[in-house]
């Protein structure tokens, strides 16, 4: 749900030019998303990894990729790179639609994506 949830803030930020806030809200799209892979799909087969070790992007990452779930169709290092230079206000214009497109790409394939708007909550407009 999170995922979802951020996905479609994101997307609304970004069509309103809060670029930042989009782009950071668009990623923690994905890291919910990937994080409930993990969840769901039992990824992480020994009983000894914890909440705490789905906090962290590096094992989330780690075991995606270990798991044969992330593949060179996305760059992680390249995302990060452009979380980055968002939040420090740097120009990403040219790099905007390959990160949206990327993360829409990988969400569809781990079946965050598509999903029925009508069973999200209303989004509240004042929200930033």
């Amino acid at each position: 749900m999170r995922a979802r949830l951020h996905w479609r803030c994101g997307k609304r930020r970004l069509s309103e030019n809060k670029t930042a806030a989009g782009i950071a809200t668009i990623y923690d799209a994905l890291l919910s998303g990937m994080r409930w892979y993990i969840m769901v799909e039992k990824v992480v087969k020994s009983d000894h990894h914890s909440t705490e070790d789905l906090e962290n992007e590096r094992y989330v990452f780690h075991i995606l990729k270990k798991n044969g779930v992330i593949d060179s169709s996305i760059n992680i290092g390249e995302i990060q790179d452009l979380v980055d230079k968002a939040l420090m206000d740097e120009d990403i214009t040219s790099g905007k639609g390959k990160f949206v497109n990327d993360i829409e790409k990988f969400l569809t394939s781990i079946n965050v994506l598509p999903f029925d708007e009508s069973k999200l909550p209303p989004e509240d407009p004042s929200t930033f």
